[in-house]
């Protein structure tokens, strides 16, 4: 019988191949109905679909050059600080300011979590968000003026303990 099966073995060819076909169907299938299929962010198609306005705004960011420098602090095991100094291209603090922060993991974004900021000194702004998960995270800052909307994003790890991580962003 295994004698007549490895003589007769082209006869599991079809077989196989129709199966890698089913395989990959299902994947297909899979991956097309998931909520947000191989690690794409939500409302993508959407941002995608206003790029123009995308382009308007880095626009801005480079006529505005402001600098944004953040500084992120462990409070405890599930708190973190963020604080960003914010001034113009002359150094100049940006005072009254509407600043939000989006903390994005890298690892799930779906578990993103958005803060807003409080003016502590001219220029200096902080607030605090939960970790959800730990690692590399992307910080989308926005900041708004009376007249002006700055955007600008910076990727840094959670710190570890108590020791503050700090490093400019500079356009």
């Amino acid at each position: 019988m295994i004698a007549s099966c490895i003589r007769n073995r082209w006869i599991f060819v079809p077989v196989g191949l129709i199966a890698a076909a089913i395989s990959f169907a299902a994947l297909t299938v899979t991956l097309a109905v998931a909520r947000y299929p191989l690690g794409v962010e939500p409302q993508y198609d959407a941002r995608a679909a206003q790029f123009q306005a995308t382009v308007e705004q880095r626009a801005t960011n480079d006529r505005l050059r402001w600098i944004v420098t953040p500084t992120l602090s462990r409070l405890d095991a599930s708190l973190v600080s963020v604080s960003l100094r914010i001034e113009d291209r002359h150094s100049i603090p940006i005072v009254g300011a509407t600043v939000d922060v989006e903390c994005v993991p890298l690892a799930n974004a779906d578990l993103r979590h958005a803060c807003s900021l409080r003016e502590l000194a001219p220029g200096v702004y902080a607030g605090t968000f939960e970790i959800r998960a730990h690692g590399k995270h992307e910080y989308r800052v926005s900041v708004r003026t009376e007249h002006e909307t700055y955007t600008d994003r910076f990727r840094r790890p959670l710190p570890v303990s108590d020791s503050v991580v700090s490093q400019g962003s500079r356009p």
